[in-house]
């Protein structure tokens, strides 16, 4: 079909491997410059009692710690142009990258997918209501909003590219005008003195830390697909400086025009609290694309990626049917409201297995296979990557074990460094045995069969 995607997850070519640090640091800043991520920058000054400078600094360390893992991930992306989920199977077996990563990206991209159209939905209600004082039902908004992104996504990357590069601009001037709005209130509550000097926001240690781990945690859910959009990209350079520039200017972006609406309002949806601070229809106009653009970018990504962890379970469904199947799913668990709620807690929790994961998939390549991967063998089910009945129990074990330590830890201690360097180690560790115990098996079977002769 013309204009989509044709590469599943087979290695795209180095010939079309020709993408630059502008387009994919479009394509990331504009993911993170989304509803969900001012929410969690809202929650930091609310739940996390943060004063808005911390609650921006606790999100950019956060991000600077998942992204300064994620570029490592990333690389095999780069460098044979494998989709993320392919690539695991060098890390978790043939199999076990198959039936137990594909899944967990599959369920984090369509519940990420349901809570930015419900959010987004809530915003456009207030808008459009503040606009002609009529209330729209949301859930054919939010589901009507979740078709429009499944569409866009289900086309592929060269679509997704070109969008998103058009929508960073788009993008960057609408949260402009939100700001405008903010410092142009005559709200006293939105004065900028009051909003850095809130008296109900201390800093402490406890929240902090529990908002570095919160962000980091987060961004480490990608950590099995974010090779996806960066298998078109033609260098390591291009893919470090854009992966690691737009998140953390995204982080600071976000963090700032949530927190900023939370501290002003309590409302933790910035697009809700500007809804009162104008009744020029112009203004609010522009408010209503900033929604549907800011949501866009996420939600094409998440349907993207999903998509290819579907089709690497499932190869013999193809990348558009797979992208279909997630989009229709997706878009169906727009119409359950409670989805937001359930979102928020899934995210905390899939974010508590990511940073265990992380740290058994950076290990494996760094420490482990050196940077180095048999791509041939990736395709091969009884091939050097079956491990155990095509499962690799180190890699199994490392994880559920710093997952267990990840949750006994308390958040002062920050967890999500105890989840990746707790499954680092272990995995290292039990790589270590396995291997001997595979090579004593060998030289055991090996002097059967001289014995034998």
């Amino acid at each position: 079909m013309r204009g989509v995607e044709a590469y599943g997850v087979e290695p795209i070519p180095a010939a079309s491997r020709t993408v630059g640090w502008r387009d994919l640091f479009a394509i990331n800043f504009t993911f993170f410059l989304n509803p969900v991520m001012y929410v969690l920058g809202a929650l930091a000054v609310t739940d996390g009692g943060l004063p808005l400078p911390w609650a921006v600094a606790a999100m950019v360390v956060g991000q600077a710690l998942a992204f300064g893992l994620l570029v490592v991930v990333a690389e095999v992306g780069v460098d044979h142009g494998l989709p993320g989920q392919v690539a695991l199977r060098a890390t978790l077996g043939f199999w076990g990258s198959r039936l137990l990563s594909s899944p967990y990206r599959v369920v984090a991209a369509t519940y990420w997918f349901a809570a930015q159209a419900l959010i987004s939905a809530y915003g456009i209600q207030a808008i459009v209501e503040a606009m002609t004082g009529h209330r729209l039902p949301l859930v054919p908004v939010a589901v009507g909003l979740g078709a429009f992104h499944a569409v866009l996504a289900v086309l592929g990357f060269d679509v997704m590219r070109y969008v998103l590069r058009v929508l960073l601009p788009v993008s960057l001037a609408l949260t402009g005008v939100l700001l405008a709005l903010y410092l142009g209130s005559d709200d006293p509550s939105f004065a900028p003195h009051g909003v850095f000097h809130a008296s109900d926001q201390h800093l402490t240690w406890l929240g902090f830390a529990t908002y570095v781990t919160v962000m980091c945690g987060a961004s480490l859910t990608l950590v099995t697909n974010i090779a996806d959009v960066c298998r078109y990209t033609r260098s390591r350079r291009d893919m470090r400086i854009a992966l690691f520039g737009s998140a953390l200017t995204s982080a600071v972006v976000t963090t700032f025009v949530g927190g900023y609406a939370a501290v002003a309002t309590g409302e933790s949806n910035p697009f809700v609290a500007v809804a009162g601070l104008t009744d020029a229809s112009a203004v609010l106009a522009l408010v209503l694309v900033a929604i549907v653009v800011q949501s866009l970018a996420a939600n094409v990504t998440n349907v993207y990626t999903a998509g290819l962890s579907l089709v690497n379970a499932a190869p013999s469904l193809g990348r558009f049917r797979a992208s279909c199947i997630v989009a229709a799913v997706a878009v169906a668990l727009c119409g359950f409201p409670d989805s937001v709620d359930h979102a928020q807690r899934w995210i905390v929790h899939l974010g508590n297995v990511a940073a265990p994961l992380t740290g058994v998939i950076v290990a494996d390549y760094l420490l482990v296979r050196c940077r180095w991967t048999d791509v041939e063998a990736l395709f091969e089910p009884l091939g050097r990557y079956r491990f155990v009945r095509g499962v690799n129990p180190s890699a199994v074990v490392a994880t559920a074990l710093a997952v267990a330590v990840y949750y006994a830890v308390p958040q002062a201690w920050v967890k999500v460094v105890w989840g990746v360097a707790v499954a680092a180690v272990a995995y290292v560790a039990l790589a270590a045995f396995q291997e001997a115990a595979v090579a004593r098996g060998r030289q055991a079977r090996e002097s059967r069969v001289g014995f034998a002769e």
